[in-house]
């Protein structure tokens, strides 16, 4: 998304106050959510992973426990997050994402954000109920940074999964590069599933200098890859799920999401 909101800015400076903490140890998942307790306070969890022991650490992971939380954020129109019954990927619950995109940005979003590891999979599962027509994009799957890591203000769109309209109706993925402002295509232009339950997963490798890596795949299908390139401003990153779009004719326009993590092995792991 390419568009700040000062609503978004102020909602999410407002959710910092988290008590609940899971301490994930060195299992696999860094932090994962499946909404089965029937609310969105998964997202809101305190979350710590402690330096990985026999394998190649990285530099986030070589000191003390670090530690992530998240939360939600929704436009001022009549965007919403709501829990959901049907379409579930798993168990008895899902969430549902549904923007007004009629002109202006609508979003609404869930994230997670702060010191996230440095080397990192992240994987939902999404619905797409029917063939949306996008005018411009509908961007469901994003990382983002700040400048200054303090200071929600200081906002910075970093990659940004998106989808579009093709010219044949159908809607196809591209990921948008903030940090050089360029749109990158996949080699074989990929058609975002309808109306069934697909996975999107990403790797971030994090670096300020020209060492980063990021890679997006689609139903364990890669997509495309960055490399050999800065991907985050600073060590604070923020992973976000949910639509924003500035303009969908269909009203309201939906995805559900289920089945969330940021694991350490991927993809389809």
């Amino acid at each position: 998304m390419r568009v700040t909101s000062a609503l978004a800015v102020a909602a999410l400076a407002s959710l910092c106050g988290c008590k609940d903490q899971i301490n994930l140890g060195l299992e696999k998942y860094y932090w994962s959510a499946d909404f089965e307790t029937g609310d969105l306070s998964q997202w809101s969890k305190l979350s710590t992973f402690e330096p990985l022991v026999g394998g190649p650490p990285s530099s986030t992971e070589a000191g003390p426990p670090n530690s992530f939380n998240g939360g939600q954020a929704k436009s001022t129109d009549a965007a919403n997050l709501t829990i959901a019954n049907t379409p579930v990927h798993s168990g008895n619950f899902a969430v549902r994402s549904a923007i007004y995109a009629t002109g202006s940005v609508s979003f609404a979003r869930l994230y997670r954000w702060g010191t996230l590891p440095q080397d990192a999979y992240y994987s939902v599962w999404m619905y797409i109920p029917t063939n949306y027509t996008i005018g411009s994009y509908w961007n469901l799957f994003e990382f983002q940074g700040r400048n200054d890591p303090a200071d929600p203000a200081s906002q910075v769109y970093l990659w940004s999964l998106d989808i579009t309209r093709r010219s044949d109706g159908q809607l196809s993925w591209y990921v948008w590069d903030g940090l050089r402002s360029r749109q990158l295509n996949p080699a074989v232009s990929t058609v975002a599933p309808i109306g069934r339950w697909f996975r999107v997963e990403a790797f971030m490798h994090q670096a300020t200098d020209n060492s980063g890596d990021v890679k997006f795949w689609v139903d364990s299908v890669f997509l495309l890859e960055s490399s050999g390139v800065s991907t985050v401003v600073n060590d604070w990153l923020s992973w976000v799920v949910g639509g924003a779009a500035p303009n969908i004719t269909e009203q309201p326009a939906e995805v559900f999401l289920d089945d969330a993590a940021i694991l350490r092995l991927g993809p389809g792991k």
